[in-house]
C-alpha cells in the first residue's frame, strides 16, 4: 500500500500541467470622463463624465451633457478611465495606454450630428488608438455621442469589429452659436 502511495505521488507530480497563459478578461469600467479643448480658445474646456457606479443594470448612468460650439476644432482626449468600485478607484487609463495595441476608443456620433473625429493617437502597429483625437463641430445641431472602448487582445485591426466591449457610453451632445 505505501509503495502504491508512493507511485501515485510521484505520477501526480510528473502530471503536472504547464502554467496557462494569462487571460486578458475586459475590465470592469464604472468611469469614463472625456476633455474637449477649443483649438481657438483654451479657456474654453469642456469636461464630461459618464459614470455608472452599479455597473449592467441597476440604477441609470449619470452622463453630463457635452455643449460644444459651431465650427469649431477642439483637441479631445480620455481624461479618465476608472473601476471607482474598487477603494481606491483603478486607473484603467494606465491599463489602456500600457496595452493600447489591445485596446480601441471608438467615436460615434448619432445620423446627422455635426460632430466629426480625425487625428487619433497611434499604437506600436500604427493603429488608431483613441486616447486622443480632434473634433470638428458643423453647423449648430443636437445629437448623441457613443463612446467604446473595445478590447481587441491578437484581433486588433484597426475596425470595431473584433474583440468584445469593455465600456460603452452615450453623451448627449448640443452644438450652439
Amino acid at each position: 500500500m505505501i509503495l502504491a502511495v508512493a507511485i501515485g505521488t510521484l505520477t501526480f507530480q510528473g502530471c503536472k500541467k504547464d502554467k496557462l497563459p494569462d487571460v486578458n478578461d475586459n475590465e470592469l469600467i464604472t468611469t469614463l470622463r472625456l476633455k474637449f479643448v477649443n483649438n481657438a480658445n483654451a479657456a474654453d474646456v469642456k469636461l464630461v463624465t459618464w459614470r455608472d457606479l452599479d455597473g449592467d443594470g441597476g440604477a441609470a448612468p449619470v452622463i453630463d451633457p457635452l455643449n460644444l460650439k459651431a465650427s469649431a476644432t477642439y483637441s479631445v482626449s480620455v481624461d479618465a478611465i476608472l473601476d471607482e468600485s474598487k477603494t481606491p478607484a483603478a486607473d484603467i487609463k494606465a491599463d489602456v495606454l500600457e496595452e493600447n495595441f489591445d485596446h480601441l476608443l471608438v467615436y460615434a456620433p448619432s445620423t446627422g450630428l455635426n460632430l466629426t473625429f480625425s487625428n487619433f493617437d497611434k499604437d506600436k502597429n500604427n493603429l488608431p488608438v483613441g486616447l486622443t483625437a480632434t473634433g470638428t463641430t458643423g453647423a449648430a445641431n443636437t445629437g448623441t455621442l457613443k463612446i467604446t472602448l473595445r478590447h481587441q487582445p491578437d484581433v486588433k485591426n484597426g475596425t470595431f469589429a473584433p474583440g468584445s466591449t469593455d465600456v460603452e457610453s452615450i453623451f448627449p451632445v448640443t452644438i450652439a452659436n
